[in-house]
């Protein structure tokens, strides 16, 4: 798979890896988005939430949240949703440090 990967005719990752500073600004954020139900609405659903449940190698403490869609416009549509960016999102300002990412799922 090469990076850039422009393909939409296998599933799409949408990840996130997180260091929180701000808990409850974090729960407020989930319970919206789930509140909202984005995810199923576009096709998608959580494949993992959480930490390592072993360390192997240079685990820097993020968290992280993997959701599964079945496209990468699917993934592309969650994530620019009117209700994402205008209502859900806006929540997690100042809640911590995010890095969010599309990739192709293997083919």
């Amino acid at each position: 798979m090469m990076q850039g990967d422009t393909s939409d005719d296998r599933p799409h990752y949408l990840v996130v890896t997180a260091t929180v500073t701000d808990p409850a600004k974090m729960q407020a954020y989930n319970a919206k988005l789930a509140q909202t139900g984005l995810y199923a609405a576009h096709g998608g659903h959580y494949v993992l939430i959480g930490r390592p449940v072993a360390e192997l190698e240079n685990w820097d403490g993020r968290a992280v949240v993997v959701a599964r869609f079945p496209s990468r416009a699917a993934a592309e549509a969650f994530w620019n949703s009117e209700t994402y960016q205008r209502e859900v999102k806006p929540l997690r300002e100042g809640a911590g440090d995010f890095h969010v990412s599309i990739f192709a799922g293997a083919a």
